[in-house]
């Protein structure tokens, strides 16, 4: 099975890098290894501006389980995630009250049977709350929720194209080791079929130039050897701007000689 979970939990570690919340994966609740998929816990930092559909009223632990495009989410998953509601608490936040905690459904397609058997109330496009034992899940559907550029990071992981291709355009990472983990995710979609005739190079070509055009001209130099710094440029440009004892500098005595007698061959024809 790909590791779709391990992407998503990256993405969203990147989604919150800045911010007062910090991301943890595959948060071990139990003596018993159980592990909850994402764990969003506030820190410091700078508050979420303009959060994705769903994520508006985080609290101080936020619990999420996630399900991709080749699973479903079903009433097992969400009596696991109350499972790993209550380990967490005890184990990690025994005297943070009720309030403190947030318990999050991510799913790539809609649970049919999970709505067949319990009453979803929407919110929003592909925003719903499930009411379960005492606690409210926050559903979210992410082939549901509005299109738009908050929810970039759900259309990357819509398993529809059109809107991979339109998030991953939209979305603005903040971290900028973020190309390996799109680039996995591009992979991961062409290994369960779906068409990805916008390739990841294509992707990365137009990345870099956006980038380049960010960069002042040094930083777009930094880490060049000399020779690649001056490929392209013309004998006039390379000495442009030069003093004349610098552009002596590195000339041999021969060739300083060669080049004297060269201005003085210059110079008489010149009369």
């Amino acid at each position: 099975m790909i590791n779709w979970h391990r992407l998503f939990g990256l993405a969203l570690d990147d989604y919150f890098t800045g911010t007062h919340y910090s991301v943890e994966m595959e948060k071990d609740v139990a003596r018993k290894r159980q592990v909850l998929d994402v764990v969003i816990v506030r820190g410091t930092g700078e508050a979420l501006v303009d959060p994705c559909d769903g994520l508006e009223d985080l609290r101080p632990h936020n619990l999420l389980t996630y399900k991709s495009g080749q699973e479903s989410l079903d009433a097992w998953a969400i009596e696991e995630l109350i499972g790993h509601y209550v380990n967490y608490r005890k184990a990690f936040a025994p005297r943070e009250p009720v309030g403190a905690f947030g318990l999050y459904a991510v799913t790539t397609r809609r649970p049919r049977v999970l709505a067949g058997q319990v009453a979803l109330e929407a919110v929003k496009p592909g925003v719903y709350r499930l009411p379960v034992v005492g606690r409210t899940v926050t559903l979210i559907i992410l082939r549901e929720v509005e299109p738009c550029p908050r929810n970039a990071l759900w259309e990357i992981f819509s398993f529809e194209a059109a809107k991979v291709f339109a998030g991953a355009d939209t979305y603005r990472w903040r971290r900028d080791d973020h190309v390996p983990i799109l680039e996995q995710i591009y992979q991961r979609y062409r290994e369960v079929g779906i068409s990805m005739a916008y390739t990841f190079e294509d992707f990365k070509r137009e990345w870099t130039r956006e980038k380049l055009a960010e960069m002042t001209p040094e930083e777009r130099l930094r880490g060049l050897p000399p020779e690649e710094r001056l490929r392209g440029l013309s004998p006039e440009d390379l000495v442009r701007g030069l003093r004349p004892e610098d552009r002596l500098l590195g000339l041999s005595n021969e060739e300083l000689v060669r080049l004297k007698d060269l201005l003085e061959r210059r110079t008489s024809g010149q009369r």
